[in-house]
């Protein structure tokens, strides 16, 4: 969803509209960043994002790695003794750089969650293998993957990890109902997925 908002405001001021976050009242006590499973490879740990975004480091943040890198899986907020939401902020932050027209080096991880999504609305539920194979196919790099996956694959199957029922994607019942969500909060973004 774009909020347009007249007038001169700063770059917080706008984040924390769109986010519906208080960005401001972060503590910087680094629970988010000490939780979150891709701290460790973001060129700039979620706290320190939410320290740019005070200090009106916008041509430092809409490029980073790191707001295409956060999975949304809510661990920062589960963390946060001020009950912060960082994802929303991390949302906020992405629809802006694409908005605004930045890059970022980080492209494979908006792949997968775009491939993910879809899996989740097209099935109600995700198929690991559909995920995979896609998620090959669009990174453009699916000899290498496929040869990773090789000696992974066949003791999978030897040991009754995955069958062959596992291979095709299955609907759940309220498959329809789990597309409809999708359907609502594509219109409440305006159109966006």
């Amino acid at each position: 969803m774009k909020v347009v908002l007249h007038g001169e405001h700063s770059f917080l001021e706008e984040v924390e509209v769109r986010s519906g976050q208080k960005v401001q009242e972060c503590h910087q006590c680094s629970k988010c960043s000490g939780g979150c499973p891709f701290s460790g490879v973001m060129d700039y740990s979620p706290n320190s994002i939410l320290e740019m975004i005070v200090y009106g480091m916008k041509d430092q943040v809409l490029p980073s790695k790191s707001i295409q890198m956060c999975i949304q899986c809510g661990t920062c907020g589960a963390q946060c003794p001020a009950g912060f939401e960082l994802y929303e902020v991390m949302n906020a932050l992405r629809a802006m750089a694409k908005e605004e027209g930045y890059t970022s080096s980080e492209t494979k991880i908006p792949k997968m969650n775009k491939i993910f999504l879809g899996e989740v609305r097209n099935s109600g539920r995700m198929h690991e293998v559909g995920l995979i194979v896609k998620n090959m196919l669009s990174q453009g790099e699916l000899a290498r993957d496929v040869a990773a996956l090789i000696p992974i694959g066949p003791p999978m199957f030897l040991n009754g990890i995955m069958g062959f029922g596992d291979i095709l994607p299955r609907k759940i019942h309220g498959q329809a109902a789990v597309a409809k969500i999708f359907d609502n909060v594509q219109k409440m973004r305006g159109g966006q997925g």
